[in-house]
């Protein structure tokens, strides 16, 4: 049990007064209205503690004298500034030394810090005025129910094989927060994933590819998507496009001329998007159910064990997204699929 400094001093004073630690501990209870009293080592260890450092407090902890070499010092002190996300684990066995050791010299003798990954995303100026901008107009919009039935959010997502970083076991070693931006490996066969998400369900997945082997996503390849594929699954919904506000995030693969011009053939006068009739501000994956909810909860569930086929990889993604039209329908009432309020 942790006790603070007064609590330390009145026991301590109840244990002179009383001249024993059983007659100390009772009235330490019976005074203080304690359930539970200090117990008879702790006592007698604060009694000492006063009596030595005129104290109650904690002495400070002296490290011992350095044990490490120096040479190892140098080689740690070296690993760290060549890569500055190693793990303890891997010094370890580069050194040789105890994982306490390795820990006491980064923390101690070095004055490193394991910083965890935090990922953000880098604000320009003038992209909080756009931000307001378009909340303002959502937010006046959210009124009408036809607008809340007919919002249309879409988004591609790219799913790797390897996974994604775990932030959890991820530390940055270092004497200040480096801001670090997390990279992938190049080279790691991945999946393009296409999701819209509206009031009466998740639209999708669909994926790009040909011949059944991934593809990137360019203007044409996203244009055969939506008129092959979201239209058809707009009909199946019953959802008339003559109602629907199809929103989509600024790439270049999306705001090409041959694509808004297609967007505005199918979806007159509400296509928000760069370029189009409600501009969709940059850099602004919270505003969208698919960056702030959807890829995330699917890739913890997909990830959740290793995958080892581009063809597995595409059966869990379609069972995850396979439970979800039934969430997005329930929640209607609620108004938490595309909740502009809470931004």
């Amino acid at each position: 049990m942790s006790w603070n400094i007064s609590d330390r001093a009145a026991a301590l004073r109840l244990y002179h007064r009383e001249g024993s630690v059983v007659a100390a501990q009772r009235a330490f209870r019976r005074e203080l209205g304690r359930r539970n009293a200090p117990g008879r080592h702790t006592l007698l260890r604060w009694a000492a503690a006063f009596e030595q450092r005129g104290s109650v407090t904690r002495a400070p902890h002296h490290h011992p004298g350095l044990r490490v070499p120096r040479s190892l010092l140098r080689r740690i002190r070296r690993a760290i500034a060549r890569k500055p996300r190693v793990s303890i684990r891997a010094l370890v066995t580069r050194t040789g030394l105890s994982r306490s050791t390795v820990h006491r010299v980064l923390r101690h003798y070095l004055g490193l810090f394991p910083f965890k990954l935090q990922l953000v995303q880098h604000l320009r100026r003038g992209d909080k005025a756009k931000r307001k901008r378009f909340c303002t107009w959502a937010l006046e919009k959210w009124r009408s129910p036809g607008f809340r039935n007919g919002l249309l959010m879409t988004d591609e997502a790219a799913f790797c094989l390897d996974g994604t970083v775990n932030k959890h076991n991820c530390r940055i070693w270092g004497s200040e927060n480096p801001h670090a931006v997390v990279e992938q490996e190049e080279g790691s066969p991945s999946l393009t994933v296409w999701c819209g998400v509206c009031a009466r369900g998740v639209l999708g997945p669909f994926f790009f590819e040909e011949r059944r082997r991934p593809v990137s996503v360019t203007a044409a390849r996203y244009r055969r998507l939506f008129l092959g594929s979201v239209v058809p699954a707009l009909r199946k919904l019953r959802m008339p496009r003559s109602r629907v506000w199809y929103q989509q995030d600024g790439a270049s693969s999306h705001t090409a001329r041959v694509v808004l011009a297609g967007l505005q053939e199918k979806f007159p006068g509400r296509v928000i998007s760069k370029g189009g009739n409600v501009p969709w501000p940059p850099r602004s994956p919270d505003l969208s159910i698919n960056d702030f909810f959807l890829w995330g909860h699917v890739k913890n569930v997909v990830y959740s064990s290793p995958v080892r086929s581009i063809r597995q990889l595409k059966q869990r993604i379609r069972k995850v997204i396979r439970g979800l039209p039934q969430l997005c329908s329930a929640a209607r009432s609620t108004r938490c699929p595309t909740d502009f309020e809470s931004v």
